[in-house]
């Protein structure tokens, strides 16, 4: 009889007489009111101190936004400036690189260099210390601004990559490709990476490891915050000017640290076009770049950089004998330092390789790329004696595929760094020929006049005598060694060669990769290919021992520029009920007396 008249399906459940369901919180106070006297006072006593402790808990800094004590300063706020125009000059320099580069000679002209300010030994010192001051004003601190700079060193390739490739060439005819990729593309997706994640790798604060009870801390509550070094200075070689000076450089400003830049006159172009567009593109205060375009061999820049007591962490990429020299001078000023550098890499092809072809095509691909002057690079192949003869064919095989006329402009790259390190090599590729511990299969040349050396594939009969195997060749020489077994290709490694900064593997058998990883050190490993595992932003990218220490790429880049600074705070409003007992526990003062035996009666193993 109490239905509403409705038509339709949802008629049925709608009556007129159904009272509206109760709140929730009503339903919570009837149920209280539903039991005894004596439990509902002890409820009514228990809500009303969970009420007093929520409001009279002690705030925690942890959950507050960081409060920098900034002087005062009278500097116009920074903003970014339209976009970079390098200066175009013909210069009969220029027409010996072809005439779709005369015209466009990157920054090495007379008007570039006359707008440039050149930053010397003599001003290094006064640059630093002003990087120095604006640090200590936590310029770089902000998310906000971090996010900036990153911006803008995006912008900044994007709108100048045909400028960088160009530079590229000149300094060692880079084929415009392998420069795209090596020194905007990876660049720009780092750049991406941090972007995207700024904010989630710089959290307020992090917790602190689990713990036992039974401490004398207790209690407390404790946390990690994100802590930036400061100024870092990032010293970058000449064989990957952009990429291993931008790579360090983007890992800096994103954990919030400032960034000096010294980058290798042994790429003069680079380096150059790399000081116009930092000083054009990012903030001053938050990255600078010393030492481009100062005549000379460039140790006095290194010295003067290496001496500045400022710097909180030095990010050095070179060779180990150079690295030995920055460790040397950081340690004198106690400077944390991150050193990446470089080694003989060894290749393993196994008796079960899969595919013998593809071993040798991917070892030529990544000895020649860059003539061979990359740290990661397939040094040497150790290849089982029974496939040592096929994979020999087949790297000549690759070799003349992949560069039928190595001296036409682009085909491959040039030799570049000091001209002694040029005719050094000129020197060594005489006497490999001459040598009885290795036979040359193809190539051999060096040509230093053009700075032009042949791709070439050694096999080598004594690796103790042979010229290929003493030193990391860093140049485009894949040398060849056979071996009887697997474990003789690890011994091998171990007692010449330890702790390469990479180690590849060709083979089908998951227990022989497994065997190899587990009897070799090294900094990385790429299995069934070569180089990508340093191209990826997912893994860290470091040596171990010889080969450096440290590591960037990511999230591991970012944790080489800051610490996690470890914070406890005492828990006091707990002495309302313990009286001191706990929060401040008399066992910790003098005099001590017997209380060494009531801490062994509440140890606990």
């Amino acid at each position: 009889n109490n239905i509403i008249p409705m038509d339709g399906f949802f008629s049925r459940f709608v009556t007129a007489s159904k009272p509206p369901p109760p709140s929730f919180f009503s339903g919570v106070f009837d149920s209280v009111n539903s039991f005894p006297g004596d439990i509902k006072s002890i409820l009514t006593i228990a809500f009303a101190i969970l009420i007093s402790l929520h409001i009279f808990w002690p705030k925690s800094s942890k959950s507050l936004s960081r409060k920098c004590i900034v002087p005062a300063t009278s500097d116009a706020k920074w903003q970014p400036k339209p976009r970079f125009v390098k200066p175009k000059r013909f210069t009969k320099e220029s027409e010996e690189f072809g005439e779709e580069y005369a015209g466009d000679m990157s920054s090495d002209d007379e008007e570039g260099d006359n707008n440039r300010v050149v930053v010397g030994p003599k001003e290094i010192p006064s640059v630093v210390k002003e990087m120095k001051e604006k640090v200590k004003q936590h310029v770089n601190v902000p998310i906000e601004k971090r996010i900036e700079q990153l911006t803008q060193l995006k912008r900044m390739l994007k709108e100048n990559d045909e400028a960088i490739c160009d530079s590229l060439y000149y300094d060692m005819g880079r084929p415009r490709l392998e420069a795209f990729i090596y020194d905007v593309f990876i660049p720009m997706r780092s750049i991406e990476q941090s972007l995207k994640n700024c904010r989630k790798w710089n959290p307020k604060y992090k917790r602190a490891n689990d713990h036992s009870l039974v401490q004398i801390s207790q209690p407390s509550t404790q946390w990690l915050e994100p802590q930036p070094f400061g100024l870092a200075l990032v010293i970058a070689p000449w064989n990957f000017p952009f990429l291993l000076a931008l790579g360090p450089v983007i890992s800096a400003i994103t954990a919030g640290c400032s960034v000096v830049v010294r980058p290798s006159n042994d790429a003069k172009y680079s380096a150059k076009l790399l000081h116009d567009l930092i000083t054009h593109y990012m903030d001053p205060d938050v990255c600078r770049v010393v030492g481009a375009g100062h005549p000379g061999d460039g140790i006095d820049t290194m010295n003067a950089v290496l001496e500045q007591k400022e710097f909180d962490v030095v990010f050095f990429t070179g060779s180990s004998k150079v690295g030995r020299i920055v460790a040397k001078k950081c340690a004198e000023h106690l400077t944390p330092c991150v050193l990446e550098l470089g080694g003989k890499n060894p290749v393993l092809v196994t008796e079960d390789c899969a595919d013998v072809d593809l071993a040798a095509k991917q070892c030529v691909w990544g000895r020649m790329l860059n003539c061979g002057q990359q740290c990661v690079s397939p040094d040497y192949v150790l290849v089982h004696e029974t496939i040592e003869k096929e994979f020999t064919e087949k790297c000549e095989k690759w070799v003349k595929t992949f560069f039928p006329r190595y001296q036409v402009p682009e085909a491959m790259g040039r030799l570049g760094g000091p001209e002694k390190r040029i005719a050094m090599m000129a020197k060594e590729a005489e006497e490999m020929k001459n040598s009885k511990a290795e036979k040359i299969v193809c190539g051999g040349k060096v040509d230093e006049v053009l700075k032009m050396a042949e791709p070439t594939v050694v096999k080598v009969l004594d690796a103790d005598e042979a010229v290929c195997m003493r030193k990391e060749a860093f140049a485009p020489i894949l040398s060849i060694i056979s071996v009887k077994s697997t474990e003789e290709a690890i011994e091998f490694i171990n007692d010449k060669h330890p702790n390469p900064l990479s180690l590849y593997i060709f083979s089908k058998s998951a227990q022989t990769q497994r065997l190899i990883l587990d009897n070799t050190k090294s900094g990385g490993v790429c299995i069934n290919s070569v180089i990508y595992q340093a191209g990826h932003e997912g893994l860290p990218f470091g040596g171990v021992g010889e080969s450096g220490y440290g590591s960037h790429h990511g999230l591991a880049g970012v944790e080489s520029f800051r610490r996690w600074k470890p914070v406890l705070q005492k828990t006091r409003w707990l002495s309302l009920f313990d009286f001191g007992f706990l929060t401040d526990s008399d066992i910790v003062y003098p005099p001590y007396g017997m209380k060494l035996h009531l801490v062994k009666i509440v140890e606990i193993d």
